[in-house]
Formats: C-alpha cells, sequence, structure tokens
C-alpha cells in the first residue's frame, strides 16, 4: 500500500486544577471511610465490621489506582497518513485506543485559538484532544458524515500542519497559512 504522506506527534496532556482536585479528593474520601471503619470497629467490634473495613480498603485502594493514571497520565497521539489525520488517545503509556479520525477536505475551519476566537455554535460533537487549556492549541469545524459538523480542539506541531496543508481545500489553507 503507497501512502503519500505520513508524519506523527505525541502530545502530553497537561494536569490541570480539576485533575489534582479529583485525586485529592479521591484521597480525602478513602482516608475518611477508613477513620470512620476504625471509629466503628472500635464501638461496635465484631467479625462482620472487620470484614467490611477490609473490603472497602480495598475497593478504595483499586478505584484509586484505576483512577490516578488515567488522570495524570493521558497523551493523544496525531498521525496524518493520507488525507486522514488520526488521533489516538493513549492512557498510561499502556491502553490505546482510537479517539477520533478526521478526513482533511471535511474541515471547513481551523485556526490558532487566540482570545476565546472558537466559533460559538452548536456542534453534533466536540473532541477535545490538546494539551488543555487554550494557549497554543488550534481548533478545526468539519464534517462528519452523518452527524453535522464536529469540532476538534488540538496542539499539533508544524509538522502536522504542513502534513495536513495538501489535502485541505484553497480557502482552509488560505485563512490558516496567509491570514495575518
Amino acid at each position: 500500500m503507497f501512502m503519500d504522506g505520513f508524519c506523527e506527534q505525541v502530545v502530553k496532556r497537561k494536569v490541570g486544577f480539576k485533575q489534582r482536585l479529583a485525586s485529592v479528593l479521591l484521597f480525602s474520601i478513602f482516608a475518611l471511610l477508613e477513620v470512620l471503619f476504625i471509629l466503628l470497629y472500635l464501638v461496635v467490634p465484631s467479625p462482620f465490621w472487620i470484614m467490611m473495613n477490609i473490603m472497602v480498603g480495598l475497593a478504595a485502594v483499586f478505584i484509586i489506582s484505576a483512577a490516578l493514571p488515567r488522570i495524570f497520565k493521558t497523551e493523544f497521539d496525531y498521525s496524518v497518513v493520507g488525507n486522514t489525520l488520526y488521533v489516538d488517545k493513549v492512557i498510561a503509556a499502556k491502553k490505546r485506543k482510537s479517539y477520533n479520525s478526521v478526513e482533511i477536505p471535511t474541515i471547513v475551519d481551523i485556526a490558532k485559538i487566540e482570545n476565546d476566537n472558537v466559533p460559538n455554535q452548536k456542534y453534533a460533537k466536540t473532541y477535545d484532544c490538546s494539551e488543555g487549556g487554550y494557549e497554543g492549541n488550534y481548533y478545526c469545524v468539519f464534517h462528519r458524515a452523518g452527524k453535522g459538523k464536529c469540532l476538534m480542539l488540538f496542539s499539533p506541531s508544524e509538522k502536522i500542519l504542513q502534513g495536513m496543508r495538501p489535502h485541505m481545500t484553497r480557502e482552509v489553507q488560505m485563512q490558516l497559512f496567509h491570514k495575518k
């Protein structure tokens, strides 16, 4: 199979305030439950409470250990193959799944995000595969068959943008590369 163009980039999601707050809340809930069950055990010592304390402790450890890698270690892998931009989501460097794919000729609007210039419209689906926040990121609006207009926030390098360029419509190329 002949590929007329291939380039890729890995973007790590920045850990923001919401992610840190979620991890603090998980640890706080775990600690509070443990203290609560220890106090209950001191008041009502029975084998049922001992077993319940162990089960809740193990469940909390399992939840925290399953949630934290997802919170802190999310990456996006952008690949331009032919006229398609593929975005894969990589969680904790172990689990990879296809997140989005965009046929580049279906892109109707693309620009760097500056001063909240993202078009304020209703979209069928919004994909956030950026490194987080708005600074230095791009948005693109594209048509998806059967769904309509979709919005994607992403953080492409110049290499990815140049890989997409030959497959963009003339209007989108002018808007992205020649707009001052």
